[in-house]
């Protein structure tokens, strides 16, 4: 069989085999095998079947496929010529696969350019003679069609215009040819080659039509399929179209009618495809012509803007304005005045009824059509600002006056934020009545009633929008903004309603970044003056104090701030200031450094602040200045100083410190007093800047303290998190378990013949940090099950300590260059839960509900078993619920009994603190109980009846206006334990209140009665956070339709 034939009995069965075949003939083409002539012959009899149609289109099929495959200077330029020629004269006979013809013809220009009187022929042979395009009824054959017109207007740009040129006639059927299609790939194309005779040609005649044959696809609809594979969106479709309808001017007078009439339209889609359709029309058109729409665009956007729809109609309105306003800039000055003139008159009318939701609305008007430049916003100004102050100055009502400030505020908005995109602009406008604007905002700020916070806060913004506008103001004028916002930060003291302090912190900061130099010189010593050397205790600025540190947000005054800081620090301790105000100075380096605006160097912030600021400290403390209450801080500004830098840098500052700090670890006479320094030191530091050989000393000096019962149990907490810390980073993984014996924590050890409860605290503190570590998994695997272990034996202090494992810490972690696993909470799940859960399960009363199984009363396995549940409440306190998810059926049996777990009732501060233990063990298992409500409520379906009867327990135990009288009352309500319990009480109730909402009617139904009496109790509470939650729970379950009796 020859190829053509192989061909036709493969193409509809087995596309690919027939490409093959046609690969196959293209090669024989490049051997010399076969003779283009003989390709041409062989097609003969089925190219030229009168008879079947079908036939005729797979033939051309052929000739495409091999040409697709032929490879460059295979055929030369007479055969493309010829081939061309052959192509174009049978679409002028005969239009099947048409399709095919198109494809054949991209090869054949692939393989060489084509002259301007070919591609013009192409063209024109498919517009005389395949018109309408949609007469092909597969989206395939046009596509290729679409795709070959595409390519003659991309790359034969001058003889397609050409063409239009000399031919008057050819305009409209080009229009006509594209007619009818549907297919979002076909009409990306097309939206997209239409831009070039709209965009390049002199197409006034046609204006008409060719705007009309895209805007009958306004507004888009399209929905693409969820398996679409070309992934077009409804939103590139709408790109391409608006591009059409603003790509020429000629345009204007039938894009602007037909889409201010479609903004009537009471789909929000279609006004926002509107709204921005005339945003691109504003910028693609020519200013002439839109001079002769300005006034009309204006009235119809100003409706979306003064009687708001939707907040976002309302914005693309306002950004229309502002383009509008830039084109018109561009041109003289009578076609901006004439479009500003209504707008400012109506903005003007608004401003005598302010404050209203139009005087608002004017506000945003006058800020948007500002930003269309610089000569806008100054016609704005001389337009509505003289206005605005005779109507300030004429009436006393505090409310009026305000409304007028905040337009004004817009107005100094938009010069500033001008600024930011053209610098340096011209600003005299402003400058005119600035005077004006200060004195009347100074006035509202100083002289209003305090009780005017609205008034006041807008004075506020507008002083900061004034003293940020380019030389609006003088420099004594500058001075007074700066002393008026300096003096309400000072002086003013108001609690609750009427504190506008924080705001006039933060415009004071934005005023730093435009005049540094005023705050510098008026602000800077009022707060000097406002903080003495060495205050009295009770006298400690602590206001001032913080509201200073907030300037270091900005970068301009930081080195100003953090300086006066320092020196003030100085001088205090060396007048024995009182250590709170000591304190305070050293906390406001520290807010300045971590959340300031320090200078940096390819993002790290620059060694010197170390060595100015830090490394004074740090040989203050070196040299036995240790006060309790400032080394934590020392310790915290040493780390956020010293952990960017690099290697070398800190090196240098390890090796100065080594003996000293060494001296002071010293296992013999270790300072517990110096961990909370050396905590964050340690931290700050890189894994390869200390050698191994000085981590074990400390190690051991460290164990020493955390080992000892007679030490001081304010610092247990920081010696443990130490150890966690130099375990994780500093100690070789591949000799773990030797650096862990030499320094007397290795874990088996600490553990063995009854450990004491500093030994267990220590050796969790050393397993969190080899599991958080992740480079030693067998021996954290071992530590961890020998922990497991103690729960068989241990008091319920031990269990507790199970959440300590996976509790987050701002020690441990990578900032700080520990070493931090990725997996290390999802490792830990499957050592310990699977366990647990099985423990609990052999403990026996999986199933059974109530209390008793795990009273206080009880001894053995009850006990053993209320060990179990409160670990595995720790460990999964901290999990995802992505991690617990899988797991959650073996899960929900122990949880539910971790319900039942019994809560201390002596009032002892230790007692205090296991209630506030054991309401958070509780609390872990509700959140997620909340979260399988939430996401699963199928797995709780078999449980409902333990479930809801656990939650309503929950909800009233240790409730303050239950049984338990006031003396329970009384304790719960005063401290941190009772909080605890509180929370307990309101997540179960938010539980509760989903399980109608979750669960399906009839699993619900049968203890709806029971629930709403029992919740009548809670509605008692002596918390309003339960009762709210109470109230919301019995309303969702009186939701369920049934009857209620009259008691109820």
């Amino acid at each position: 069989m020859s190829d053509i034939q192989l061909y036709l009995l493969e193409v509809d069965k087995n596309k690919p085999e027939a490409q093959s075949t046609a690969a196959q003939s293209a090669q024989k083409l490049e051997s010399k095998g076969l003779k283009l002539i003989d390709l041409i012959t062989s097609l003969e009899p089925y190219i030229n079947d009168k008879t079947d149609g079908n036939l005729r289109a797979k033939s051309v099929g052929y000739l495409a496929d091999v040409l697709s495959a032929v490879a460059p200077k295979v055929l030369s330029g007479q055969e493309r010529r010829l081939l061309g020629d052959f192509i174009l004269g049978r679409i002028e006979g005969d239009t099947e696969g048409i399709g095919a013809s198109a494809r054949a013809l991209l090869s054949l220009e692939d393989l060489g350019k084509w002259d301007a009187e070919t591609a013009q022929r192409v063209l024109t042979t498919f517009v005389n003679h395949a018109n309408p395009l949609r007469q092909f009824k597969l989206q395939t054959e046009r596509y290729s069609v679409v795709q070959l017109v595409d390519l003659l207007l991309a790359k034969y740009r001058e003889p397609m215009k050409k063409l239009h040129e000399s031919d008057p006639e050819f305009m409209p059927s080009f229009i006509a040819f594209f007619e009818g299609e549907k297919d979002p790939r076909n009409l990306m194309i097309i939206f997209s080659l239409l831009q070039v005779p709209m965009t390049e040609w002199d197409i006034q005649p046609n204006a008409q039509d060719l705007f009309d044959s895209v805007f009958n696809y306004f507004p888009i609809t399209f929905k693409p399929p969820p398996d679409d594979p070309y992934g077009i969106t409804a939103q590139d479709l709408k790109d391409r179209l608006r591009a059409c309808i603003a790509a020429n001017s000629d345009f204007a007078p039938h894009a602007f009618p037909q889409l201010l009439d479609k903004l009537d339209s009471t789909s929000m889609n279609t006004k926002r495809d509107v709204l921005q359709a005339i945003q691109a029309c504003v910028v693609g058109y020519e200013a002439k012509t839109i001079n002769l729409y300005s006034v009309t665009l204006w009235d119809a956007l100003k409706f979306e803007i003064l009687n708001v729809q939707e907040e976002d109609l309302a914005v693309e309105s306002l950004k229309a304005l502002t383009l509008l306003g830039a084109k018109l800039a561009e041109t003289s000055e009578g076609p901006l005045n004439a479009y500003l003139r209504p707008i400012i008159k109506e903005c003007n009318e608004h401003l005598e009824d302010a404050p209203t939701k139009q005087s608002e609305a004017s506000g945003r008007i006058l800020y948007s059509v500002s930003m269309g430049g610089q000569v806008v916003a100054d016609k704005v100004v001389k337009g509505v600002v003289p206005t605005l102050f005779n109507l300030y100055n004429s009436s006393e009502s505090i409310t009026k006056r305000r409304g007028l400030l905040e337009v004004f505020n817009q107005i100094l908005r938009a010069y500033v934020d001008l600024e930011d995109l053209q610098p340096g602009i011209n600003t005299e406008a402003v400058q005119v009545h600035a005077g004006e604007g200060l004195d009347a905002m100074v006035r509202a700020l100083i002289n209003a009633p305090k009780a005017e916070v609205s008034f006041r806060l807008t004075s506020l913004n507008g002083l900061a929008g004034l003293v940020s506008v380019r030389k609006a103001l003088s420099d004594t004028q500058v001075d007074s903004a700066v002393d008026a916002v300096t003096d309400i930060v000072l002086h003013e003291r108001i609690e609750g309603h009427g504190d506008i302090r924080t705001q006039a912190i933060q415009s004071l900061t934005e005023m730093a970044h435009v005049v540094p130099h005023a705050v510098r010189d008026r602000s800077v010593p009022a707060f000097m003056v406002e903080m003495p050397d060495c205050p009295t205790e009770d006298a400690v600025p602590g206001p001032v104090l913080e509201a200073f540190a907030q300037l270091s947000t900005e970068r301009q005054v930081f080195d100003t701030v953090t300086v006066r800081l320092k020196n003030k620090y100085n001088v205090a301790r060396h007048q024995g200031a009182p250590a709170s105000y000591q304190r305070a100075l050293l906390l406001g380096l520290l807010y300045a450094f971590t959340l300031g605006a320090p200078a940096r160097e390819d993002g790290v912030i620059l060694g010197k602040y170390y060595t100015e600021y830090a490394e004074p400290l740090v040989t203050e403390v070196s040299n036995g200045h240790r006060e309790s209450s400032t080394l934590e801080i020392i310790g915290r500004l040493v780390n956020a100083l010293l952990r960017p830098q690099g290697v070398h840098f800190q090196t240098n500052v390890y090796s100065k410190n080594l003996d000293w700090m060494t001296a002071s670890s010293n296992k013999e006479n270790a300072d517990i007093s110096l961990t909370p320094f050396t905590l964050h030191y340690y931290a700050a530091l890189r894994p390869e800047v200390t050698d191994a050989a000085d981590i074990v000393p400390l190690l051991q000096a460290q164990a020493t303290l955390a080992l000892n019962p007679s030490s001081d149990r304010a610092y247990s907490g920081t010696v443990l998190r130490l150890l966690s810390l130099l375990v994780n980073k500093f100690a070789n993984p591949k000799t773990m378990q030797a650096t862990l014996e030499a320094s007397g924590i290795e874990v088996q050890t600490l553990l063995s013949n009854n450990p004491t409860p500093q030994a267990t605290q220590v050796a969790f503190a050393i397993v969190k940090a080899l599991l958080i570590q992740g480079k030693t998994g067998k021996l954290a695997t071992q530590y961890l099950q020998v922990l497991l272990d103690l729960l068989a034996t241990c008091e319920k202090e031990t269990a507790h300590r199970f959440a300590i494992l996976l509790a987050p810490d701002e020690i441990l972690v990578k900032e700080n260059h520990c070493l931090v696993s990725g997996l290390y909470k999802q490792k830990v799940f499957n050592q310990t839960v699977p366990s647990l859960t099985e423990n609990v399960r052999l403990c026996g009363g999986a199933n059974a509900p109530g209390p008793s199984s795990t009273s206080e009363g009880e001894v053995g396995k009850p006990n053993k078993k209320s060990n179990y549940l409160i670990a595995l409440s720790g460990i999964l306190r901290w999990l995802p619920y992505s991690v617990l998810e899988p797991a959650l059926g073996s899960l929900i049996p122990p949880l539910l009994q971790t319900l039942d777990l019994s809560t201390s009732s002596t009032s002892s501060p230790s007692s205090s603190h296991q209630l506030a233990e054991e309401s958070e063990v509780k609390r872990s298992a509700l959140v997620i109980f909340e979260s399988v409500l939430m996401h699963d409520p199928r797995l709780l379906e078999e449980h409902v009846s333990s479930l809801v009867g656990r939650l309503l327990g929950c909800s009233n135990s240790a409730n303050p206006a239950s049984s338990t009288g006031a003396g329970t009352k009384a304790r719960i309500g005063s401290s941190a334990a009772g909080e605890g319990a509180v929370t307990v009480r309101a997540k179960s109730l938010q539980c509760l209140a989903l399980c109608p909402k979750q669960f399906r009617r009839e699993k619900v139904i049968p203890f709806r009665r029971e629930v709403v009496k029992q919740l009548l109790g809670c509605l008692d509470d002596g918390k309003r956070r339960v009762r709210a939650e109470a109230v919301r729970a019995r309303t969702a379950w009186l939701g369920l339709d049934e009857g209620v009796d009259e008691e109820d």
